[in-house]
């Protein structure tokens, strides 16, 4: 059995042609699809298919509460027996979708700092179609919040809606055009119809950059899907190497070792994934049963 991993988890959809300006101001082609790489896989095969779309976050916090400020009442809960019916401790480096959420008076639930820390949690949950409709709803009363702007682009590109993800993306560029995160993205979306237009300007994007590790990933990505899996590996290493805790790193070198027949190297990669995963991504940053079950047939 084949296996497949889509770490945003979106599949090839039809565009009506999108006319996509990045860096350099060369437009490149208009075209009827922005579809996902296509080419032919042999029995058992795997398909790298690129990171997560880049979400900082930033400035997503209500007022006055940094996004690394978060809150443990440990010491004031019992230790003891109590303590197997008392509050548990939130972890949010294992729970990521945790967020203290600050009231304060006047600030009801439908106040529009509220309604985006509920979309940016949908998000963070996988919740795509949930966040989708909030985020329409905040871009409804403000359509200049790039935080609403980052996180509706993002999730329609979950979704595979490209053409929709793509026009917001420039819209967000309109209005921050030094954000590399979206330059990142839009590079992404534009790989799955021009990888070698995407891999020249993530590669000068990168010497800008260089200590950027969503432009590394998206560029080892994009080298992997059009064969390129020496430099794919090389830049995924130095990518695990900036961002030990991201297992999709360590996966996205398992899919290229076994796709080339390094077999006992992609069990290693397997194995190491599964770990950080267990570790850094409660168990849900990469698709743990197909690994289980590719792990079971190559060793």
């Amino acid at each position: 059995m084949a296996l497949c991993f889509f770490v945003s988890d979106v599949g090839p959809v039809q565009a009506q042609g999108v006319s996509v300006v990045v860096d350099d101001g060369q437009d490149v082609p208009q075209d009827d699809s922005l579809s996902g790489f296509d080419g032919a896989q042999e029995e058992g095969a795997v398909v790298i298919a690129g990171p997560s779309a880049v979400h900082s976050g930033k400035d997503s916090s209500p007022p006055g509460v940094g996004e690394d400020v978060f809150f443990d009442a440990e010491s004031l809960v019992p230790q003891g027996e109590m303590s197997k019916q008392g509050p548990k401790r939130v972890n949010p480096a294992l729970q990521p979708a945790s967020k203290l959420v600050v009231v304060r008076k006047g600030a009801g639930p439908d106040s529009f700092n509220s309604q985006l820390v509920a979309a940016e949690r949908a998000l963070s949950l996988g919740l795509n179609d949930s966040a989708l409709d909030m985020f329409n709803k905040l871009y409804v009363r403000n359509k200049r919040d790039p935080r609403v702007l980052m996180g509706r682009a993002v999730t329609l590109q979950n979704l595979g809606m490209f053409e929709d993800a793509m026009r917001t993306y420039e819209e967000l560029s309109d209005i921050d055009p030094r954000n590399v995160d979206v330059k990142v993205n839009m590079l992404g979306l534009l790989a799955t119809k021009y990888p070698a237009i995407a891999m020249r300007r993530l590669a000068d994007l990168h010497e800008q950059h260089p200590m950027n590790v969503g432009i590394v990933a998206q560029l080892a990505v994009t080298e992997a899907n059009v064969g390129d899996f020496e430099s794919a590996l090389k830049h995924l290493g130095i990518a695990s190497s900036m961002e030990p805790d991201n297992a999709s790193h360590l996966f996205n070198m398992a899919v290229i070792a076994d796709r080339v027949g390094q077999t006992s190297t992609a069990i290693s990669y397997y194995e190491k994934a599964l770990e950080v995963d267990s570790v850094y991504g409660s168990g849900r940053s990469i698709p743990r049963d197909a690994v289980y079950e590719r792990l079971a047939n190559i060793r």
